[in-house]
């Protein structure tokens, strides 16, 4: 019986050694932003986004990350079960300080005890609790947008909020893209 154990485990390790197997497989989806697309203060080059068994975890990859520059964040997460409800993570700029929201997108705001949004060099961490899914055990998928503190203001002009175009100075940028529903291919529930 050792042996065997013994057997399964080396052979686990020698798959995973290769990249055959993965520890995640299936959990985790990487996506791709195009550079320069937005200012390069909160340019997101990439997203990773887990699907665990306790939380979802969103990590975005800001390479030239300011921090004084940031005025918000939004996490959009989608449940693949029935009737596909949509829910908000944000963490904002209020006066001198951050304000953190949840909520479930047909209702009001909730509360979402350990959720976490963290603000780190080069990359911005949003974690949220399964159980404020409403205990999901499903696929989901997301949609995510990072905004300069004018934005949040509203002091750019109309032509940025109507019709954001990318490129270099645009104060918002997000992923799969700027604007539209348009939300990440689903990822798994580890």
């Amino acid at each position: 019986m050792r042996a065997v154990r013994v057997g399964l485990t080396l052979g686990t390790a020698l798959l995973l050694a290769l990249g055959l197997l993965s520890p995640a497989y299936g959990a985790v989806r990487d996506v791709r932003d195009r550079r320069g697309d937005a200012m390069p203060a909160l340019d997101i080059s990439s997203l990773r986004v887990r699907n665990a068994e306790h939380r979802v975890t969103v990590t975005l990859r800001i390479p030239r990350l300011e921090r004084r520059r940031l005025g918000g964040v939004t996490v959009f997460v989608g449940r693949k079960v029935a009737g596909r409800p949509e829910y908000a993570a944000s963490k904002v700029r209020r006066g001198s300080g951050w304000v953190k929201t949840w909520q479930r997108l047909d209702d009001e705001r909730r509360r979402c005890k350990g959720l976490r949004m963290r603000v780190k060099p080069r990359r911005v961490v949003v974690s949220v609790p399964q159980r404020c899914l409403d205990g999901n055990r499903a696929a989901v998928r997301v949609q995510v947008a990072v905004f300069t503190r004018a934005y949040l203001r509203g002091d750019v002009p109309d032509e940025v909020l109507l019709d954001p175009t990318p490129g270099p100075t645009l104060p918002v940028d997000g992923v799969p893209k700027v604007g539209g529903v348009t939300m990440t291919r689903w990822v798994a529930y580890r």
